[in-house]
C-alpha cells in the first residue's frame, strides 16, 4: 500500500514539474508585450548593418540571382497549408531582425544556412553564420487550391504588404510612424526587430505572429492574426511604450505610389494612361459620413489634416479597376489591393494625416496617409490598440452611398456653352446679335478651371434623367466664382456627371472644393444624403 501511495506522489509529483517546465517554454503575447516593456528602459540599440561587403558590390539586377530554395520552404514537409519563404539580405535591405517558429514546445531561433537559398552569382567566401533573414513572405491557396501563392511580405523596418484573391503587391502597411518628414523633423523608422511564426493546424485557415517593435522614441508589442482570402483581413493588437514624447504619432500607417492619373496633366513622358498605386482616401467619420479625396499631383508638399472623433474607419483605395486606364502587362495596376482600417474600442480625437509628395518616379512611395491622436504621447506612456485592416478588390459597402468613380480636370476651363436662344411667340428664332469679343484676361487674372466627377451605385442609376438628384457645390475662399454647372446622366451606364467651372480667387491660394448628390437642396439635416462627399484642392 505505501508502494503505491509513494509511486503516486512521484507521478504527481513529475506532472507538475513537467507543467511548470512547460509553461515556462510556453511562448504568449504577454512575454512579448513583458519584453517590449523591459526594453523601453534602455537606449535603442539599432539593427547592425550585416551584409557582407561582397555582396555590397553586386548590381539591382544581380540581387535578383539571390533567391530562396522552394525544397527547404518553412513548414513544406509537414504539408501545412500556410508556408513561409525568405528574403536574403540586400543593399536594400542590410539589417536581419532576429525569426522564430513557435509550436507547442515553445519558441525556436530559425537558424540561417547559404544551402536554403540559390545563388545565380559568384561568392568569394563562405557567408557568416549568423547572416540571418531581412524577411519573409508566407504562402497560402489564396487564388487556387493546387498553388501556394504569396500573400503577406515582412521586408524592412516595420513595413509589411497584403494582397487578396487575384492581386499583386501595391502599397505598404506599416506598424507605426513616428514623425513622417513635418515641421523639419527627420522621420523615425521603427523596425520589427524580432518575429515569432506561429506554426499553424494542419487545417487552418487563419495564421498568427507576433513582433517585437524598436525606435529611439517607443518600443512595441504586435500580434497580427491574418485570414487571407477574397478579402484578407489582418487582425492587429498592439502594446506600445514611449521611451520619450512624440509629436508626430502615426497610427495604423500605409505608404503608397501615385504618379499620376486621369486628373493629371503631367505624364513625364509614359505612354500609360495612369500610374499608381492607389488613386484616393475614403474616410467614414465618427458621424458616419462619407469622404473621399481623390489624390492629384500638385508641385508643392500636399498635407492634409482631416479632424475627426472616434472614425469609424479610412483607408487608401485604388478604385479603378479598368485595365483600358493603365495599359500596362508587367505591373497590372488594375487589380492592386485597396487597404481599410476598422478601429475597435475608443480612439477618441484625432486626425486622418493624409501627406502626399510631388514625384517623377513610379518606384518611389510619396503617399502617406495615418489616424494622429490630439493627445501627443509622453515618455513612460503606454497605448494599447486593436484595429482590423481589409485588402481587398472592390467593396460595394465602402460607401454605402454612391461614389465617384473619375475625377477630370481642364485648365483653362473651356469657354462657356453658348445660351440657347428663347423662341418668340410665334415660334421663330430671334435674329442672333454679333457676338461680342471675349473680354482679353488682365494680369493677376485666375485662369478658370473646369472639373468633371462621374458618380455611380446606391442604385442612384435608377433615378431618371429628367429628375436629377440636387449637385451640392462649396468652395473656400467664399470669394471663388461659380461659372456654371450641370448634372446630366450618362446614358451607356446610368452614372451620373456633375460638371462645374470655377474662377479661382486668387493666385498661390488654394481653393477647396466639395461636391456631392443630395436628394433635396440643403439644409444637409433634412435631405437625404445621395453620395459621399467628393473634396479636392486646387493649387494655381
Amino acid at each position: 500500500m505505501r508502494l503505491h501511495l509513494t509511486f503516486a506522489l512521484l507521478t504527481a509529483l513529475l506532472l507538475v514539474l513537467t507543467l511548470r517546465s512547460s509553461e515556462r517554454h510556453r511562448f504568449t503575447f504577454a512575454k512579448v508585450q513583458a519584453t517590449a516593456q523591459q526594453l523601453a528602459q534602455s537606449p535603442f540599440v539599432p539593427l547592425p548593418d550585416l551584409l557582407p561587403l561582397q555582396f555590397k558590390k553586386l548590381t539591382p539586377a544581380q540581387e535578383l540571382g539571390v533567391f530562396w530554395n522552394d525544397k527547404y520552404r518553412l513548414w513544406r514537409r509537414k504539408g501545412l497549408p500556410f508556408q513561409v519563404d525568405f528574403y536574403h539580405l540586400s543593399n536594400e535591405c542590410r539589417t536581419s531582425p532576429k525569426i522564430n517558429t513557435v509550436d507547442s514546445r515553445g519558441s525556436h531561433l530559425l537558424a540561417f544556412s547559404p544551402s536554403f537559398f540559390n545563388y545565380q552569382v559568384p561568392l568569394n567566401s563562405s557567408l557568416p553564420s549568423n547572416l540571418g533573414y531581412a524577411g519573409f513572405y508566407l504562402r497560402y491557396p489564396i487564388n487556387r487550391p493546387d498553388s501556394l501563392d504569396g500573400f503577406f511580405s515582412a521586408l524592412g523596418a516595420s513595413y509589411f504588404r497584403v494582397v487578396a484573391k487575384d492581386q499583386v503587391y501595391g502599397l505598404s502597411a506599416r506598424g507605426l510612424a513616428i514623425n513622417a518628414g513635418l515641421d523639419n523633423t527627420p522621420e523615425e523608422f521603427p523596425e520589427f526587430k524580432e518575429w515569432w511564426l506561429q506554426e499553424p493546424d494542419p487545417n487552418a485557415n487563419q495564421m498568427v505572429l507576433d513582433a517585437l517593435l524598436d525606435s529611439a522614441s517607443v518600443t512595441g508589442a504586435y500580434e497580427f492574426k491574418l485570414r487571407p482570402g477574397s478579402v484578407t483581413s489582418v487582425d492587429v493588437h498592439a502594446t506600445l511604450f514611449f521611451r520619450r514624447s512624440v509629436a508626430w504619432l502615426g497610427i495604423a500607417p500605409f505608404s503608397s505610389m501615385y504618379l499620376y492619373g486621369e486628373n493629371a496633366q503631367n505624364h513625364f513622358g509614359n505612354f500609360h494612361p495612369e500610374i499608381h498605386d492607389s488613386d484616393g482616401v475614403l474616410i467614414n467619420t465618427g458621424k458616419g459620413d462619407w469622404l473621399w479625396r481623390p489624390l492629384g499631383q500638385a508641385p508643392i508638399v500636399q498635407f492634409y489634416k482631416f479632424k475627426d472623433d472616434n472614425p469609424k474607419g479610412f483607408g487608401l483605395l485604388q478604385r479603378d479597376r479598368d485595365f483600358q486606364h493603365y495599359q500596362d502587362l508587367d505591373f497590372k495596376y488594375n487589380v492592386r489591393p485597396s487597404a481599410w482600417v476598422t478601429p475597435h474600442g475608443e480612439w477618441g480625437k484625432g486626425s486622418i494625416i493624409l501627406i502626399h509628395r510631388p514625384s517623377d518616379n513610379p518606384n518611389t512611395d510619396n503617399v502617406v496617409l495615418f489616424w494622429h491622436p490630439d493627445q501627443a504621447p509622453k515618455a513612460g506612456d503606454r497605448i494599447d490598440l486593436d484595429y482590423t485592416i481589409d485588402f481587398f478588390m472592390n467593396d460595394a459597402a465602402r460607401p454605402s452611398l454612391a461614389y465617384s468613380t473619375a475625377t477630370w480636370i481642364i485648365s483653362p476651363a473651356p469657354p462657356p456653352p453658348p445660351q440657347k436662344p428663347s423662341l418668340l411667340p410665334n415660334g421663330v428664332l430671334p435674329i442672333a446679335p454679333s457676338p461680342s469679343p471675349v473680354p482679353s484676361s488682365k494680369p493677376g487674372d485666375t485662369t478658370p478651371v473646369q472639373f468633371m466627377i462621374d458618380f455611380a451605385g446606391n442604385e442612384t442609376e435608377d433615378i431618371p434623367a429628367n429628375n436629377p438628384p440636387y449637385l451640392y457645390l462649396h468652395f473656400d475662399p467664399p470669394e471663388t466664382r461659380l461659372r456654371e454647372q450641370s448634372l446630366q446622366k450618362i446614358g451607356y451606364n446610368n452614372s451620373w456627371r456633375a460638371t462645374f467651372t470655377i474662377i479661382p480667387f486668387k493666385h498661390n491660394q488654394p481653393t477647396e472644393l466639395r461636391c456631392r448628390l443630395m436628394e433635396n437642396p440643403p439644409p444637409l439635416k433634412d435631405t437625404k444624403l445621395l453620395s459621399e462627399e467628393w473634396n479636392y484642392t486646387w493649387y494655381q
